[in-house]
């Protein structure tokens, strides 16, 4: 009995006891001990890491032991409650694993492959980087949402693809996400793209991809979905890829060497209404291999920085240098948005070609040092407003037999600033392997009748251009096609050329209200 009275003074007497050398404990603490805390703020550049838990102690690799409830297991049909690797805070309530793929460290992942296979749905794998682990090996497919990052605030982890093969395949459920942060992909003298987009979300943070002698960084099909942030492309072929898909792409740079032949697209496949799907091999419409299969009369030849094909979304604020086209663009059913993308130094800008139901709208691009700048093919419904189009080797605008509107525009240095052309003169030779005009744009339109299209050029700066600042030419082969349109509002500083040169339209657009300047303008202000 006097034992069992004596048990509360006894634990009153131990916790007593803690409580005094709790102080102590803290004061002994290691002056360089980390602590997520404790870390400047910019050691981590990747929203993951953000979100891991403040208070808890930066994870030690190799660790076996756990604390309290991170001792938990989740049960999972791929075996994820057999790992034993090191505890980290969950994320989002979601478990996060730890990948090394030199396979040197104790209680984590040996390859990016494996940790797939065993994370459960919306868990984080953090990989390490080259100078803590190894570059990984890819060919990775990806069938659960997930996040896959780089661990630490130092370089970023590398991912490079097999030969032959992906970097990354994302095939996840749709409605669901697939982020990746910080990561850097390399994929050399493959076949494949480098991330590919069978179905799903997939998020892109501050991340690198180096694919030279690889066509299409990117290559999203119909089911897919692609979001771009902060991210640096590295190519001597083509960037991104999208087939009635749906992008939003904000700071995407593409660096094109343009030694190389690039992709090969046919014009045809960005009209939206061809029942052959190109998404329905990959690699059909990025490899030479293909070509011989193809009509060769309407088919583009060359690296393109983005093929945005039946494709809806944003593309805002990135930088496109070199390549035989810039950005080659047609609409959905909802609609592209360019704004704010800067191409420069390519043999053509922009191409926009007919879409669906969608138009296309170009929003303060940048053109600058480009053969010809903008190009707008039969049927494209487009704006084009508020551009600054300057250097151009040939022509600034060029609009081929539709309604498009060019608008509060300005156009420096061209051979020709803005051209009107019949819809029978697509696609201009230097666009298409010849024969230039024997492809489905290009169906002969009533000669000598009315053209129908009604493009409208307003309130434009056209200046210092050698031929004319707008140029209206209705001649398909031998034929006069009579044109229609306005020319209305517009100021031209034409030193050398006409301001207007409509001798090939026999029923002229309407031009009035412009200023004519027989005078060279300064630019830049």
């Amino acid at each position: 009995m006097n034992l069992i009275f004596s048990l509360p003074r006894w634990r009153t007497r131990c916790w007593s006891a803690i409580l005094f050398a709790v102080p102590f404990w803290f004061a002994s603490s290691p002056a360089g001990a980390q602590w997520y805390g404790d870390r400047p703020a910019d050691t981590h550049g990747s929203e993951t890491a953000a979100q891991l838990d403040p208070f808890d102690p930066v994870p030690e690799i190799g660790r076996d032991d756990c604390r309290g409830d991170d001792c938990r297991r989740y049960g999972h049909p791929h075996d994820f409650h057999h790992y034993h690797g090191p505890v980290l805070p969950l994320i989002g309530g979601h478990p996060t694993l730890m990948v090394d793929c030199s396979g040197q460290r104790r209680d984590t992942f040996p390859s990016l492959e494996t940790a797939v296979r065993i994370a459960p749905p919306n868990a984080t794998i953090l990989i390490l980087p080259p100078k803590e682990g190894m570059t990984c090996q890819g060919g990775v497919q990806i069938g659960v949402p997930l996040t896959i990052a780089t661990y630490g605030g130092g370089d970023s982890a590398v991912i490079q693809a097999p030969p032959g093969r992906p970097c990354l395949i994302a095939d996840i459920p749709l409605g669901d996400t697939l982020t990746i942060e910080g990561i850097r992909f390399v994929a050399r003298g493959g076949v494949a793209p480098c991330v590919m987009v069978q179905a799903g979300h997939v998020v892109v943070r501050h991340s690198s991809i180096d694919s030279r002698t690889t066509n299409w960084a990117f290559d999203v099909m119909e089911s897919g979905e692609l979001t771009v942030e902060a991210t640096h492309v590295e190519t001597d072929r083509s960037g991104v890829r999208a087939w009635r898909a749906q992008v939003d792409l904000h700071g995407l740079d593409i660096d094109i060497d343009a030694r190389r032949v690039g992709a090969q697209l046919r014009l045809r496949d960005a009209d939206c209404t061809t029942e052959d799907d190109p998404a329905s091999n990959a690699n059909r419409a990025a490899t030479p291999q293909g070509a011989d299969d193809w009509d060769r009369r309407d088919t583009v030849q060359g690296s393109v920085g983005l093929a945005l094909q039946c494709t809806d979304g944003v593309v805002d604020a990135g930088e496109i240098n070199g390549g035989a086209i810039g950005i080659i663009a047609s609409a959905g059913t909802h609609g592209l948005a360019l704004k704010d993308a800067h191409v420069r130094k390519a043999q053509t800008g922009m191409l926009l070609l007919r879409g669906q139901v969608g138009g296309i709208d170009v929003e303060r691009a940048i053109l600058s040092k480009n053969t010809n700048g903008i190009i707008v093919a039969p049927g494209a419904e487009s704006q084009i407003t508020g551009a600054a189009v300057t250097d151009s080797a040939d022509t600034a605008i060029a609009v081929y037999g539709t309604d498009a509107l060019i608008s509060g525009n300005k156009v420096v240095g061209a051979e020709t600033g803005i051209q009107l052309f019949a819809e029978g003169a697509f696609p201009p030779p230097y666009l298409a392997l010849p024969p230039p005009r024997l492809n489905s744009f290009s169906a002969d339109p009533p000669l000598d009748n009315d053209d129908g299209a009604k493009p409208i050029v307003e309130n434009n700066l056209v200046a210092n251009t050698r031929r004319a600042a707008v140029r209206i030419d209705g001649r398909v082969g031998d034929h006069i096609v009579r044109m229609r349109g306005s020319v209305i509002g517009n100021t031209f500083y034409a030193r050398q050329g006409e301001c207007i040169d409509d001798k090939y339209d026999d029923d002229p657009v309407r031009t009035r209200a412009n200023t004519c300047n027989k005078s060279g303008f300064s630019w830049p202000f």
